[in-house]
């Protein structure tokens, strides 16, 4: 999986089924040495901590952690750290 840019949708497979989003802003993560923070729009119910996927377009996984969530009307903002491989 390529390092996303803003305004890329990604899809997001969690304990509710899957879900779009949009990224809306990408920083390199200082707690991990390869580590991303992928800040995304999307709908449903997340929670710090949680344990997501991100669905690449070939079908693979690279799990994800919720850091943080920030409910905007129907849609959150959700910013979520990941490891993406080279």
């Amino acid at each position: 999986m390529q390092r996303p840019n803003v305004d890329d949708s990604l899809t997001l497979l969690t304990d509710f089924g899957k879900t779009e989003a949009i990224v809306i802003e990408v920083l390199d993560n200082p707690a991990t040495e390869e580590g991303v923070l992928l800040k995304v729009m999307t709908r449903g119910s997340f929670e710090q901590g949680q344990q997501v996927w991100i669905v690449d377009r070939d079908g693979s996984k690279v799990g994800a952690t919720v850091e943080n969530v920030v409910q905007e009307t129907i849609d959150s903002e959700v910013t979520l750290s990941t490891v993406l491989p080279a």
